[in-house]
């Protein structure tokens, strides 16, 4: 009787109900205390959280590992063009060297080149002013023999064109002005030196022949003693008359060269060396 009465009891509940009603007698056979409850809910939470905290942690250990492969073919390929880059590079510096290189030679060829012409027409320069020297020397000696053969046996008046003769040597003066060096160089350019006055009739020549007013001759105290060009020493000849107004005078003198004021009885007039130029001067050349 008692296990029919439970089974109508069973019977009377409408299906899905069975369920809450054995929750029901479940909790009344076996009631729980409140702690216990307490404790089941906070630890569900827990594992929640703890859930979504693990999804979001593999969420975004995705995203950066997804990122990280990304930077790294980006870092790679970066890499990868600076390389290309650095080796383009090389090669365009071996090359630039290459040509650097090979222009060097090609101008040290050149200036070797250059060089062997310059010394080529250095050569020929020499060799034709040797040959016009040749040419003049026997011009200038054909000129004395024919001279010689017309007077005689005389040479008097063998001299260059356009050299004036005076006993046994030739004059030549010039129109152009310069320094007393620069008149001993041209001088000794033509195979002769500044005019050596040795008598009174010598130098009545040299003045009454200039072509201008101011006239080296080859006199110079330089040594700090006169002496004349040849080295030899300058001695007052009384049968020579140099005059103070010959020589102190601007126009028409024939002047030394000097730096100061020489003690005796010639007296010239104190200035600079290269200050002042005098026509270049009476060359001499002995036959």
């Amino acid at each position: 009787m008692e296990a029919s009465a439970t089974a109508d009891t069973y019977e009377d509940f409408p299906p899905g109900k069975e369920e809450e009603e054995y929750e029901k007698h479940f909790e009344k056979d076996f009631p729980l205390s409140k702690s216990f409850s307490r404790r089941v809910c906070p630890t569900n939470r827990l594992l929640l959280v703890l859930t979504v905290f693990c999804a979001v942690l593999i969420l975004s250990v995705s995203i950066l590992g997804m990122q990280g492969l990304r930077f790294t073919e980006t870092l790679q390929e970066t890499q990868k063009g600076v390389q290309n880059m650095s080796q383009t590079i090389q090669q365009g510096v071996i090359q630039l060297k290459g040509k650097s290189q090979n222009t060097t030679s090609k101008l040290a060829a050149l200036q070797k080149i250059l060089q062997q012409e310059d010394d080529k027409w250095l050569n020929v320069l020499k060799l034709t002013q040797t040959q016009l020297e040749t040419v003049e020397q026997n011009s200038r000696t054909l000129n004395c023999e024919i001279i010689e053969m017309k007077s005689n046996g005389s040479k008097s008046g063998c001299c260059p064109q356009g050299w004036l003769t005076f006993r046994s040597s030739c004059y030549w003066t010039t129109q152009s002005r310069n320094s007393w060096q620069g008149a001993k160089k041209d001088c000794e350019e033509k195979k002769s030196h500044l005019v050596i006055i040795n008598s009174a009739e010598e130098k009545a020549f040299v003045k009454n022949n200039r072509r201008g007013d101011d006239t080296w001759i080859g006199l110079t105290d330089e040594s700090g003693s006169w002496i004349w060009v040849d080295g030899s020493s300058y001695e007052i000849d009384p049968n020579i008359p140099w005059t103070a107004s010959a020589c102190l005078r601007w126009g028409g003198a024939l002047r030394a060269s000097t730096g100061r004021t020489p003690l005796g009885k010639i007296q010239f007039r104190q200035r600079e060396k290269q200050q002042r130029k005098a026509l270049a001067g009476w060359g001499r050349w002995e036959l």
